[in-house]
């Protein structure tokens, strides 16, 4: 987003720039061998209540033949820190059915993809 024009503060909130920014991350996993449908939703599961609701976060993704998505605040225009980053990484790499696993840097969630 262009820093050239100067927002007010409901454009900033509606935009989501300044304080109102919102930050995530992205995670990537490897699934170790072929696990069963089951163990694959099993995973996930116990990923989104101890690693990411019970920590305030919501995530997007899912699995495939990886697992992977983005992780940004439960709360709109909450922030996500760099502790965020590293529990979300510490449960992830403690999962015997994941390999390779890498966690991005924070980033902005809205803008910036392209």
């Amino acid at each position: 987003m262009t820093a050239s024009r100067r927002y007010n503060k409901r454009q900033l909130k509606k935009k989501h720039l300044g304080e109102f920014q919102e930050l995530g991350f992205m995670v990537d996993a490897k699934l170790v061998g072929t696990p069963s449908e089951s163990e694959r939703d099993g995973l996930l599961v116990r990923f989104l209540t101890e690693a990411i609701e019970a920590n305030g976060l919501a995530f997007g993704g899912g699995y495939s033949a990886d697992f992977s998505g983005f992780v940004v605040s439960h709360k709109a225009y909450g922030k996500v820190e760099e502790s965020d980053r590293k529990l979300v990484q510490d449960w992830l790499a403690k999962q015997a059915m994941l390999s390779d696993v890498k966690v991005g840097e924070l980033r902005d969630a809205w803008y910036g993809w392209g």
